[in-house]
């Protein structure tokens, strides 16, 4: 036992002194980073676009106030579908790899993964504008590429966290895990119009150049500061590692017995399949939002270009108040016991997919007031946010030897989402996207997806770690977790 407590925490016995900033913050400033960059040069090209195509009158009528038409180029003719073809590509490949991602990231070390896919991101990015000249075959195939590189991301960083940070500390990480997403995406675009208006080194083409230099540059950074584990990272203290030894102690190596991933098991659970559903459907409204709204209020609510920015921001601010807060919600409510942690994300969820039905069906019925529609608007994507207390934690939690090949598959649908959402709404708007009616039922189908996943979640979501979810423990696992019971308490003794 003194061997295996020295392993866990060498040296155990002695004082240290606490560092001022400890480096595991630094870390979820880095993890936040990761999906702001990966965002960012994800949807570079949603405004990029805007000045790449069409006509100069065309120009005139929808890059008001983001684009000035005496300076910027417009270079290519596509249509409608060639322009849905160089968006969509992205989306097919990020959506058909999540699976194998996610496996990939529980058998290699994902802090080496998630640098190989960002170093390959940001050449993708940087090429993109060199494959638009080319030809359109050339910017899908980029863009399938991009999608298939940022597939590893979410994965890879799920498993991280779980590894770097305390279970006071996690809800904070996964918050702003999410909250990059948001506000990279809202970053990009407003820097994308900002230097497409100005034709600053040469317009929409910098965007991707300067997207793709800082991507590598938070390669280079992600390189040299992170490792798998606090344990064998240079710049955590040792009084930093003597915290975080519980969670290590669970990730070591020698200790586990690596098994065939049981994908039967996993693809016939009815609490993770409930997860799947609630998270695509979430993801459904929050793709449609993102994508198709902003057409929604020029065509229907007659709002110019310049006040769509303003509510587009709002848009990412609501959500990003909401997973910030909402994560450290439901830690408190758990930790107080309050509600059992089931109930807790349960609560959430429900909270979320309920806010986001009655926002949508509200819509439906508000008629011509287009403030009292934006609101509702806003506070749909308020509710998109409360996930991060409800379907977000409860992956881990529910198979914590299996974070990565989990969230991948949970992923999956989530990632279609961005393909789907506008593919839907399309259809149903055709060549009316004016259509008050087609709208109305657009809103109301959305809002009736937000059911079904209300009574699947609830039904059968659980946070208790499935059998098949813990599938790499054996006898000496066991051992060790009997061990590890006993020498936290001395631990915590020696840092009071």
């Amino acid at each position: 036992m003194a061997n295996h407590m020295n392993q866990i925490c060498p040296d155990y016995h002695g004082k240290l002194k606490e560092p001022l900033f400890p480096f595991r913050y630094f870390v979820m400033f880095l993890v936040f980073m990761a999906t702001a960059i990966e965002f960012s040069s994800r949807c570079v090209l949603n405004v990029a676009i805007l000045a790449m195509v069409g006509t100069r009158e065309e120009a005139n009528n929808n890059l008001t106030n983001y684009l000035d038409p005496q300076s910027t180029r417009i270079n290519f003719n596509w249509d409608q579908n060639d322009q849905g073809m160089a968006l969509g590509a992205y989306y097919y490949t990020y959506a058909a790899v999540q699976i194998i991602a996610g496996s990939m990231t529980d058998k290699f070390n994902n802090v080496r993964l998630l640098a190989l896919s960002q170093f390959l991101a940001s050449l993708c990015t940087f090429i993109t504008p060199l494959a638009a000249k080319t030809s359109l075959t050339c910017l899908v195939i980029v863009r399938m590429v991009l999608g298939l590189v940022h597939g590893t991301t979410f994965p890879t960083l799920y498993s991280l966290v779980d590894r770097w940070f305390s279970t006071t500390e996690l809800s904070w990480a996964q918050g702003l895990l999410e909250t990059g997403c948001d506000f990279g995406t809202g970053l990009s675009m407003s820097f994308t119009a900002w230097i497409s208006k100005r034709n600053l080194w040469g317009g929409w083409p910098a965007a991707f150049y300067i997207i793709g230099i800082l991507n590598l540059m938070f390669t280079l950074v992600w390189i040299i500061s992170v490792t798998r584990e606090p344990q064998s990272n240079r710049f955590v203290s040792d009084f930093e590692k003597k915290q975080l030894a519980v969670i290590v102690v669970n990730k070591l190596e020698p200790t586990r017995v690596k098994k065939s991933t049981p994908w039967l098991k996993i693809l016939t659970s009815l609490p993770l399949w409930s997860v799947v559903i609630s998270k695509g459907i979430n993801n459904l409204v929050y793709n449609a939002i993102n994508t198709k709204i902003p057409v929604y209020l020029e065509s229907v609510l007659h709002f110019k270009l310049e006040s769509n920015g303003l509510i587009n921001a709002s848009f990412y601010l609501a959500v990003i108040s909401s997973e910030l807060t909402s994560g450290p919600l439901a830690k408190l409510i758990i930790t107080k016991g309050w509600l059992s942690r089931t109930i807790t994300r349960k609560l959430f969820e429900s909270a979320g997919l309920t806010g986001i039905g009655l926002s949508l069906l509200a819509i439906s019925y508000l008629g011509d007031q287009p403030n009292l529609i934006v609101i509702c608007l806003i506070l749909s994507m308020f509710s998109f946010g409360l996930c991060v207390g409800g379907n977000i934690p409860t992956i881990p939690e529910m198979a914590p030897n299996l974070i990565g090949t989990t969230f991948g598959f949970a992923n999956t649908l989530a990632c279609a989402s961005g393909f789907m959402a506008p593919a839907i709404i399309g259809v149903i708007l055709g060549d009316e996207p004016e259509s008050v009616s087609k709208w109305t039922f657009s809103f109301k189908l959305m809002a009736g997806f937000q059911v079904i996943a209300l009574i699947f979640f609830n039904l059968f979501a659980t946070t208790d770690p499935q059998p098949w979810g813990d599938h790499e423990k054996d006898d000496q696992v066991k051992e060790t977790e009997l061990i590890e019971s006993q020498s936290i308490k001395i631990i915590s003794k020696n840092l009071d």
